[in-house]
């Protein structure tokens, strides 16, 4: 039987410290490489999603610049649009205006047999009727 003698391990231990000490430094550099590569895929795993983020992000900022455009679009045309309605309303009333005032006129109008001294002194007819005919031309 042999017994637990701690002198000895201890010098067999110094007597191989230096196959110890490149264990040890090899076990940290495998340790170290391992994480390294570790890191390496974890970093490259977040530039992959930050990529994705990214072009996700750049396809909704387009898309927002896209929608812009289009509100600004409807909005100029909706102006368009307002100023040509209010044109048309403004040019209605003053035919509605206009065809009043003719309506007055016409309706205050009452014939009579012209005189003899209106017959010699008012225009003839033709030219009457062609007056009459570029007054009420439309415009």
């Amino acid at each position: 039987m042999s017994s637990f003698n701690p002198a000895s391990i201890l010098s067999f231990l110094w007597r191989i410290r230096g196959a110890l000490a490149l264990l040890l430094v090899s076990v940290l550099l495998l340790a170290l490489s391992v994480r390294c590569n570790t890191l390496r895929a974890t970093l490259a795993a977040e530039q992959t999603a930050h990529n994705a983020t990214l072009h996700a992000l750049l396809d909704a900022v387009h898309e927002g610049d896209r929608w812009k455009a289009l509100t600004e679009d409807a909005y100029a045309k909706a102006a368009a649009l307002s100023d040509y309605a209010d044109a048309c309303l403004k040019r209605e009333a003053e035919a509605r205006a206009d065809f009043a005032a003719r309506t007055t006129i016409m309706t205050n109008a009452r014939p009579r047999p012209r005189t003899d001294a209106e017959a010699k002194e008012v225009i003839d007819d033709a030219t009457r009727m062609a007056a009459a005919a570029r007054l009420n031309r439309p415009w």
